[in-house]
């Protein structure tokens, strides 16, 4: 079977402390903005609804929701060099060499240019012999590529594949936005081949289209004031174009990542309870130890690295795997569950059994 068999993360140089906003950004009555993405209602859920009242309740007066650092990349970074970066530390953790790798899967959230960067990525580090191009999951591109990259490798149409993310979205998000405090910069990436490492027991991934206008790339909330992107217009941001929608998908956030866990572990076979780590994204900080309780596992087996890096989107559950392992969480024989849920909206998961 397929296996992760490296991982790797970079973050920007710089950080950006609360400090950077100015006091009045503080008074969450003044703060600027659209609140779509940090108003959370009561989901009809009754478990995820007892948790997340818990969890809202702690956060509820701060405007930084939680976060005390995040990352920030300069504007002379391309995402295709953070994804380099990144390719460049899995690869040495895998004791891979860049020449072996046969495919590489990538997904920049805030790309370079309108084209894919896994070709990019794939000539800064010298992987001259791969196949190379996007999968646009948004941020649940990291565990749908983890499916794939399994599903070459079963059908022998790959050995290793090489899976990159990139999140540079503080470039394209206004400070004084409501939701950018929550926000910070990185990439990631993992190997996947066959071998000793953490084994793909099961996957599942299922796309609710009607949520396909929920988070989007806007330049406004109407037809006239959101053009499409090859005509001329204002500045592009992560928005809404059903806000309503939105708020749904913030509501069931815990719920999904719970339902979509179930799903993957069935489909592995695998016993829950022996689940030592879930790696979820991250778009609050509660969230991980929030799934990790809806399923029925100690909250402390939800890991999250959302107080000083942020929500880095589809990197969220690799880096949570990092941390995971560096915890020594993944002994042998234990599982670990990602979970991912992105503008699309898809939901992913994966259960992944450590070997060595």
């Amino acid at each position: 079977m397929s296996a992760i068999v490296g991982i790797g993360t970079w973050l920007p140089e710089k950080i950006r402390a609360n400090d950077a906003w100015p006091d009045s950004f503080r008074e969450r009555g003044k703060v600027r903005g659209d609140r779509t993405f940090n108003d959370i209602p009561v989901t009809d859920d009754p478990v995820a609804a007892a948790i997340l009242e818990r969890d809202l309740t702690a956060e509820a007066s701060d405007p930084f929701l939680g976060v005390t650092s995040r990352h920030v990349a300069d504007d002379r970074t391309r995402s295709a060099d953070a994804e380099a970066y990144a390719a460049e530390r899995a690869l040495a953790d895998a004791r891979t060499a860049a020449s072996d790798v046969d495919l590489i899967l990538s997904h920049s959230i805030v790309t370079d240019r309108l084209v894919p960067t896994g070709p990019a990525v794939a000539n800064a580090i010298g992987a001259r012999g791969a196949r190379a191009f996007g999968v646009d999951a948004a941020c649940a591109a990291a565990v749908a590529q983890l499916e794939i990259a399994d599903a070459y490798i079963t059908a022998g149409l790959a050995r290793v594949v090489l899976l990159v993310q990139s999140h540079l979205l503080l470039r394209a998000m206004p400070m004084e936005h409501p939701a950018c405090p929550g926000l910070g910069d990185g990439a990631t990436a993992m190997v996947v081949a066959r071998g000793p490492g953490l084994e793909i027991r099961g996957t599942f991934c299922h796309t609710h289209g009607e949520f396909s206008d929920a988070v989007t790339w806007v330049r406004g909330v109407t037809d006239e004031t959101d053009p499409s992107w090859w005509k001329p217009g204002g500045e592009f941001r992560i928005g809404s174009r059903a806000p309503e929608l939105a708020k749904v998908l913030m509501r069931d956030t815990v719920s999904y990542g719970a339902k979509t866990i179930r799903e993957a572990a069935a489909a592995a076979k695998a016993d829950l309870r022996k689940i030592a780590a879930v790696a979820s994204v991250q778009p609050r900080g509660f969230i991980p130890g929030a799934i990790a309780e809806h399923l029925g596992l100690p909250r402390e087996r939800g890991v999250t690295t959302y107080s000083h890096i942020a929500h880095v989107g589809p990197c969220g559950p690799v880096f949570n795997l990092e941390r995971a392992r560096t915890l020594g969480l993944l002994q042998k024989g234990s599982l670990a569950a990602l979970y991912a849920q992105g503008a699309g909206f898809t939901r992913a998961a994966a259960i992944v059994e450590a070997t060595n």
